[in-house]
């Protein structure tokens, strides 16, 4: 009898764990055919496309294979696209973080005004790009522009900002590091905030001065963040840029602004080259991945470390 007892309850928790698992299944149907739809599907019709000479018009796409990354990889502009790129994206990124660190570390011990402080350098971030692209468009004009006409007072002459090849990408970089500092600061203070002070306790206690609480409290504990800013703000800057760049030179003068993501549009829809376009896609693909699986190693040595 108890025999029997013990069987009829193993059997029906096993019912009960094979509902479960059909009922996890099902819930995560809908989640799987959205990753499938909507992420990876692209992917994979933009790799299609990159093999084929492709049109929007409905014409026959004859493949070409691949053709179209070989014309990639014998195009100057393509290399200059990628240097113009990785110029922005290193030089933001990394100017970004150190400014934004820096503005951490002032607002961090304040206590009065503090929320009122994190909402101004908040706002360049709800703030749209288009609106953000267009102020800092009309501050940069070479005549009539704020910062020229500030520069005319101490008797310095009006700088092309946005006209010349050597000022029009460090212009459109201060402007995204501006654009988002705010979330940066926010991220940083969080990380701040999750240090012990017992740390820095015992350090005043052992006479450590500011600079020494810094370099070997702060900056240390900080690491898994301020690897995570930097990685994910390279990430983003390979595969962004392309509004504010648009709005406020268009990719000029002389293609010194223009990077990856303007220069697929241009191919994609204002030269109707769809196969070239999608290879470029599909090497911005491969580089986000790789930064990425980069990212996850990372933090995976600093969570362990």
């Amino acid at each position: 009898m108890i025999q029997t007892i013990t069987q009829k309850f193993t059997g029906s928790r096993s019912t009960l764990r094979a509902a479960e698992h059909r009922f996890i299944v099902i819930a995560l149907v809908p989640t799987i055919l959205f990753y499938l739809i909507v992420k990876f599907y692209p992917i994979f019709f933009a790799f299609f496309i990159s093999m084929h000479e492709w049109s929007l018009f409905g014409n026959v796409s004859p493949f070409v294979g691949l053709d179209n990354y070989v014309l990639l990889a014998k195009d100057s502009l393509f290399y200059k696209v990628m240097w113009n790129t990785m110029y922005r994206t290193f030089a933001g990124t990394f100017l970004g973080a150190f400014c934004s660190l820096i503005v951490a570390l002032i607002l961090n011990p304040i206590k009065r005004g503090s929320i009122l402080l994190r909402l101004i350098y908040f706002l360049p971030v709800m703030t749209s790009v288009i609106a953000s692209a267009t102020i800092w468009k009309w501050m940069l004009q070479t005549r009539f522009g704020l910062l020229n006409q500030l520069l005319s007072f101490v008797g310095i002459q009006p700088v092309p900002w946005l006209q010349s090849t050597t000022w029009a990408m460090p212009s459109i970089i201060v402007m995204g590091i501006w654009g988002g500092i705010g979330f940066t600061v926010i991220i940083y203070l969080a990380g701040l905030k999750g240090i012990p002070k017992d740390y820095y306790e015992a350090a005043e206690i052992d006479g450590a001065s500011s600079i020494q609480l810094a370099l070997k409290i702060t900056l240390p504990l900080l690491k898994p963040v301020v690897s995570f800013v930097l990685i994910t703000g390279v990430i983003g800057g390979f595969s962004g840029g392309f509004q504010a760049i648009y709005m406020m030179t268009g990719g000029g003068p002389l293609d010194s602004t223009r990077v990856l993501a303007l220069h697929i549009y241009d191919y994609a829809f204002q030269r109707m080259f769809m196969g070239q376009a999608s290879s470029m896609s599909f090497v911005l693909f491969a580089i986000v991945l790789i930064l990425t699986l980069v990212q996850f190693k990372l933090q995976r040595v600093d969570w362990e470390l």
